[in-house]
């Protein structure tokens, strides 16, 4: 969180999403649409809603298929925006300029922290990043929760599928790489939840689970961790106030991504979302972007 990128105006992020339909600039366009981070998906409906009330007349239909999905729709042409909770691919990038004639531009929009989900009997409060590396990372030593002060029973990880940008986040953040500088994987026998809210959901249902989701997901019926950068070192629940500060230490970027940089009627839903928009975002349990 410490590398906010401060000068990209909310309005330049959604600004994307209008003029780039299908890479086709000079196509006028009408309506909006969306897919891509299921992270998203809840303040990327809470913007399509409170639009309505600025411009009834340009629709905006939003999907949260995850951050990899929606990519693939705005390299296809099938979207006008993708959101992502990850940067985009290489090899994501290459396509669409192939593809379009033109790179993809990214803008953020906000930022999320990555929260560690568990049964809200759970009697352990927090842990540190190495110990979740031994909890989910391969040859990772960690498979009970006695282990973490806990019970004795076995963990049971719930993580989500490939196509999420949370998925890769989580591995690059918490899993990092190994002595020879090669990506960890994921343990094997790791959950594949189709989304965040089935995370938290099997998390609510399951003492002995322990899941990843956008910090946003969180209800009173189930329980997070504080999470300490090393052992021993102060650990911090991932609120807004904490993520804004930097101190805790799974945060990310939110990304709008576009091909090529948007203009027009783009500008006016970038306005609107530079103001507006930034208070959906705050009531959805995101960091709004720096003023």
């Amino acid at each position: 969180m410490k590398k906010y990128i401060k000068n990209i105006s909310l309005a330049s992020v959604i600004g994307l999403v209008f003029t780039s339909c299908g890479g086709n600039d000079d196509e006028a366009a009408d309506s909006i649409s969306v897919n891509g981070s299921d992270t998203m998906l809840q303040v990327g409906l809470a913007w399509a809603e409170a639009y309505k009330t600025v411009k009834p007349d340009i629709p905006v239909s939003v999907n949260g298929e995850g951050s990899g999905t929606g990519i693939k729709a705005l390299i296809n042409g099938t979207v006008q925006i993708a959101h992502s909770s990850r940067e985009i691919k290489e090899t994501e990038a290459n396509a669409i300029k192939e593809k379009h004639g033109k790179d993809p531009v990214a803008h953020i929009v906000g930022y999320d922290g990555i929260a560690v989900f568990v049964h809200p009997d759970n009697p352990v409060k927090k842990i540190s990043l190495p110990q979740l590396r031994a909890v989910w990372g391969e040859g990772g030593s960690i498979e009970n929760w006695k282990d973490l002060g806990g019970t004795d029973a076995e963990i049971k990880r719930a993580g989500r599928s490939n196509s999420s940008g949370t998925y890769a986040f989580y591995k690059k953040a918490v899993l990092g790489k190994d002595a020879d500088g090669k990506g960890i994987e994921f343990k094997l026998g790791t959950g594949s939840m189709p989304g965040s809210t089935a995370v938290v959901e099997l998390c609510m249902t399951t003492p002995s689970a322990m899941g990843y989701s956008g910090m946003s997901y969180k209800t009173d019926k189930v329980a997070w961790l504080a999470i300490s950068k090393e052992d021993g070192a102060e650990a911090y629940e991932p609120s807004i106030e904490n993520v804004s500060a930097g101190n805790y230490p799974i945060a990310r970027p939110l990304y709008i991504y576009t091909v090529g940089e948007p203009e027009g009627i783009v500008k006016e839903y970038i306005d609107w979302v530079k103001t507006g928009g930034q208070d959906a975002l705050l009531k959805e349990g995101f960091v709004p972007l720096a003023k």
